[in-house]
């Protein structure tokens, strides 16, 4: 798997995974573990291999594509490191784009946490955590750090924090973060154990590698990485699944939520009418699933508490309480759900005032500023110890902060009744600090979230769910494996003001497009992909039909869970009414179907089915792009449609040129396969 170079005191052993997916070469995996202890915690990240690229290619088995990866450059695939960040390819000869910092505290939700070791920081590099891969055409080599995809991990569960050190070493790995030097085309490979002590033996990390020949090997490769623990991980899940008919499909979620109509200005009353009117709209909750007597999510989010760190129910807005709440959505029929952010606090609640013991500080004492906003932190003076706005995260490794966080959920779950916990703001967890108990990030985030989840179901025995946001991706999967994968969408295109200050967090639809493509290939393996909402309305909203359609579909065809948060109140027959039985229509062409994405460049994207009875063409960008008849068959490299097969326009936005089309920009176009002796949809 490539020549791991002379590291202190790191031990590399490789091994040939028994792992058989068509169209994927052997799966190799190297571990990397300690030779020798240390006497002192680490004072920043770990580097612990060098791998050559090259090296890796050697892995390809077809002989006219090994030459053509060693001599040509490549597209690169990387993923940030918690899942606001940007998720998506590179192209060639492109490097990542640095964020300039206007608002400082925004780097935490992009920067790997910890210190990185001076020798990379100071170069101009790519970067990638967790998955990685290189792309040639349709030639991909993909490099993922698997140490926590383990049985042992779920063995893993003492509450307090003597006991926890003990057990998790050599069970949970820290996070990896890669390093790729595009002009050299070397790997560089750190752990982020700021704070760790290591002992003989203990694993440091393992990598595992593999090359796939097109986006569905990709796909299967991934999964068979994660197989293990695949059913155990989303097994629980199987009550909020909406195509249980259907045992051979995988599984998807649906539901409403208030945010991206209310914010957080709720309240009893509009909550109430909410919930009232859903069921008695067409919309496409009601169209899909509600007249199917399908489980549907309603789902509470942000404005319901005191404040931020005080959970608990802001009695002017919600007289009646929360428990009252999660019993009316129950009985209206809907699985009851409410937002939270666990981790962190705003300095002015009452909770941060009585407790300053529990929030985390830096090596200066200072609080560790987990990021920004308005309305979470006051601008300046004794009560903001930070930066303008900045709210702060709770030391994890203390064990009253644990406690808290028990209740917390007991609370929320046993008194109120509420059964999907959307959790938030969680990569606070992960930042850096002096713990309590000493150690590093990683391994009392991993116990914080164990506690969190702990719940599988009520004390009364109904199941619950939880959906993970703003959380590390490569420390989450496996208690969290229904999460986001990608920045908060809105009700707009873009923020042209954070784009140029190239913040790939940023709300923003086309951001939230970009990574949800990109997380594409990790959906029902990695995690159950929740791409975030879709829109239907026409008030309150500026994106267009055309942007509307995209990205109900792109949600649709690549992830597993469906969101609305129109107002149903509001809700217009004849505008929102028929745009909604419009995408109902297609939605139903395309159930069932499994498709593939392959980046055509970083914002344009080509689509088809498994049988090829679809192909499509996915246009984020800002300007129309021509696209060549046939261009898509060569650029994936699919079969040459016969003479007697023909494409005809399914969904078309832009215009018929001679030998092509022009393609519209915010749009997604599909063509159908013409053909008596076409084989059936999948």
């Amino acid at each position: 798997m490539g020549e791991c170079m002379e590291l202190s005191n790191i031990f590399c052993k490789s091994e040939t995974l028994p792992l058989t997916v068509k169209q994927c070469s052997a799966f190799m995996r190297n571990t990397y573990s300690m030779t020798s202890a240390t006497t002192e915690p680490d004072p920043a990240n770990r580097l612990f291999a060098v791998l050559q690229l090259d090296d890796l290619v050697k892995l390809v088995k077809r002989p006219e594509q090994i030459k053509n990866c060693i001599s040509n450059d490549f597209d690169f695939y990387g993923s940030g490191w918690q899942s606001w960040g940007f998720g998506g390819e590179t192209t060639r000869g492109q490097m990542q784009k640095d964020y300039i910092p206007l608002i400082p505290q925004w780097k935490q939700y992009i920067t790997f946490p910890g210190t990185a070791p001076h020798s990379l920081s100071q170069k101009k590099l790519l970067k990638g955590q967790f998955v990685i891969y290189f792309r040639w055409g349709t030639t991909y080599i993909v490099l993922a750090s698997t140490g926590n995809v383990t049985s042992d991990y779920f063995s893993v569960t003492p509450s307090n924090a003597e006991s926890f050190a003990e057990s998790t070493r050599n069970k949970v790995l820290p996070p990896v973060q890669f390093y790729v030097d595009r002009h050299e085309r070397t790997i560089h490979c750190t752990a982020y154990t700021d704070g760790k002590t290591w002992h003989v033996g203990e694993k440091i990390a393992e990598l595992s590698v593999f090359v796939a020949y097109d986006f569905f090997a990709l796909k299967d490769g991934i999964s068979a990485l994660f197989s293990s623990t695949i059913q155990r991980r989303f097994e629980p899940y199987e009550f909020i699944n909406c195509v249980v008919d259907n045992p051979s499909q995988k599984m998807r979620f649906c539901g409403w939520e208030s945010w991206y109509n209310h914010y957080a200005d709720i309240n009893e009353e509009l909550i109430s009418k909410d919930l009232d009117m859903l069921p008695k709209t067409q919309n496409l909750l009601t169209m899909c699933y509600l007249e199917r007597d399908k489980p549907v999510v309603f789902q509470v989010d942000d404005g319901w508490e005191k404040a931020l760190g005080d959970w608990e129910v802001n009695e002017q807005r919600f007289p009646s309480g929360m428990a009252q709440l999660a019993s009316s959505i129950e009985d209206k029929g809907f699985v009851p759900g409410l937002w939270v952010a666990p981790f962190i606090v705003d300095w002015r609640s009452k909770t941060a005032r009585e407790h300053r013991d529990w929030i985390l500080r830096d090596k200066k004492g200072k609080p560790v500023q987990a990021g920004f906003h308005p309305l979470w932190g006051a601008s300046s003076g004794k009560e903001q110890p930070g930066l303008p706005y900045s709210y702060f995260c709770l030391d994890l490794s203390n064990d009253e902060v644990l406690e808290h966080i028990n209740r917390l959920m007991d609370t929320i779950i046993n008194v109120w009744g509420f059964r999907y916990i959307k959790i938030d703001f969680l990569f606070a967890g992960m930042l850096n600090g002096v713990f309590k108990n000493g150690g590093c990030a990683y391994q009392w985030y991993d116990r914080a979230l164990k506690v969190l989840t702990k719940a599988k179901a009520s004390r009364d025995g109904k199941p619950v769910a939880y959906l993970g946001c703003g959380l590390p991706l490569e420390s989450s999967f496996n208690t969290l494996p229904l999460s986001r994968i990608g920045p908060d969408t809105k009700e707009s295109w873009d923020v042209n003001y954070l784009r140029r200050l190239h913040y790939p967090a940023r709300t923003s639809a086309f951001a939230n497009m970009q990574s949800t493509l990109g997380h594409a290939f990790w959906d029902a393996s990695v995690y159950l992909n929740d791409p975030d909402v879709v829109f239907m309305r026409y008030d309150n909203i500026t994106l267009t039909d055309t942007e509307k359609e995209l990205i109900t579909l792109v949600n649709y065809l690549f992830s597993s869970q469906i969101m609305l948060s129109d107002d149903p109140v509001s809700f217009n027959p004849a505008t929102e009414g028929y745009f909604t039985n419009h995408m109902y229509n297609l939605l139903k062409i395309f159930r069932g179907t499994e498709w593939a994405v392959q980046n055509k460049t970083a914002d344009t994207y080509y689509i088809y089915n498994k049988n090829l009875h679809y192909v499509g063409f996915i246009n984020l960008s800002d300007k129309d792009v021509q696209l060549y008849d046939g261009q898509i068959h060569v650029d994936t490299e699919l079969e040459a449609v016969s003479p007697k097969d023909s494409f005809e326009p399914l969904l078309l936005h832009g215009r018929k040129i001679k030998n092509g089309y022009i393609m519209e920009k915010h749009s997604i176009s599909i063509w159908e396969l013409q053909n008596a002796n076409a084989k059936e949809t999948d």
